[in-house]
């Protein structure tokens, strides 16, 4: 009976390696682009709860549900904590570990500047709201232009954006490239950028609406900015020194109110493509046992011993020592026989 060679060496035409490619995919659990309602948790920990809220996709009661991004309000002085103790307010410190991590000279920039037209007039904030999105959700980066946040407070909505779509140029700083948020959809595009307004001048900030870190998963918020009259939501803004507020809980409850957060995320992947080249006489013999019969193994079928079939189903890769490395599985089962000859692409991402 003949037999077909177990392993087909593949040629260096054969193989293409390290492709690089840029994919984006939707952003929150379950391949959902779209998040339109919003849970917190009664059981999040007493010390997180004073820093951030967690926002889940799916209510308390569902096992399934996981933490999508987390809401947060920082004061460069630490007023609006939801608790408060003597120099170590939660604000101060949400504050201070978002400037380290977002300011490239945090060490001498000590607020956020939100001079959004780049003219160098300086609208340094004391205060900012911080959407930050779960690490596992965004992954690599979040993908610029391709989010909108809903924010309604007060029966007024503000839509915001990056600017990403109307520069073709973003400020680059440590490795992480900022854009301007600002106020818009995806679908008509970028609306406007607030900076009419004076500099700070005690509790007070005005300038852009705030910054877009794409590879950080962070939204900065220009929390006075936003929370000004019509037409913005004018979020409530709590700045005890020592009461117990919760203006976190506030920034939570417009994201909740305006029940819309659409995101994607970006990835680089690098491929390999391999060309698996089946030829007319090669592999048109099955070693599945239903292939034969008997304690003979002869052929089930007997028209198969002058013109032999078989089905691809699966395409191994093995190294040099014939050790299987991977497998891929072909969508449907592939007729093989001495009249077909196949070209089988497996491509593996990493």
């Amino acid at each position: 009976m003949p037999t077909d060679n177990f392993f087909t060496p593949l040629n260096e035409e054969d193989k293409r390696t390290n492709i690089l490619s840029t994919i984006s995919s939707p952003v929150w659990s379950g391949g959902t682009a779209t998040l339109t309602a919003f849970y917190t948790s009664s059981v999040q920990s007493g010390s997180s709860g004073d820093y951030y809220y967690d926002v889940y996709d799916k209510a308390q009661t569902d096992t399934t549900r996981q933490v999508q991004f987390a809401v947060s309000y920082g004061h460069i002085d630490g007023s609006g904590s939801l608790s408060t103790s003597s120099g170590n307010n939660p604000s101060k410190a949400i504050y201070r570990q978002f400037r380290n991590i977002c300011i490239k000279n945090s060490s001498s920039e000590t607020r956020f500047d939100f001079d959004g037209n780049g003219e160098g007039t300086t609208y340094k904030a004391y205060d900012v709201f911080v959407i930050n999105v779960n690490r596992a959700r965004y992954r690599e980066k979040l993908d610029p232009g391709n989010w909108e946040l809903h924010l309604t407070a007060n029966s007024r909505t503000l839509k915001l954006i990056d600017d990403s779509g109307a520069t073709a140029d973003s400020s680059v700083n440590a490795s992480k490239r900022i854009f301007n948020v600002v106020s818009g959809s995806i679908s008509t595009g970028t609306a406007n950028i607030k900076t009419t307004a004076a500099d700070q001048t005690t509790v007070n900030s005005a300038g852009s609406l705030g910054y877009f870190f794409p590879e950080l998963g962070v939204i900065v918020l220009n929390a006075y900015a936003i929370s000004q009259g019509s037409p913005y939501p004018a979020i409530t803004l709590t700045r005890s020194a020592a009461a117990n507020d919760d203006t976190a809980k506030h920034v939570y409850n417009a994201v909740n109110t305006g029940v819309y957060f659409q995101a994607r995320r970006e990835e680089q992947i690098k491929s390999s493509h391999y060309f698996c080249r089946v030829k007319s006489e090669e592999y048109n013999w099955s070693q599945n046992p239903t292939y034969y019969t008997g304690s003979n193994a002869e052929i089930r079928n007997a028209t198969f011993i002058q013109d032999p079939k078989s089905y691809i189903t699966t395409v191994g890769l093995y190294n040099s020592t014939n050790e299987l490395l991977a497998v891929a599985k072909l969508s449907q089962p592939l007729l093989k026989s001495r009249d077909r000859e196949a070209v089988i692409k497996v491509r593996l991402d990493f």
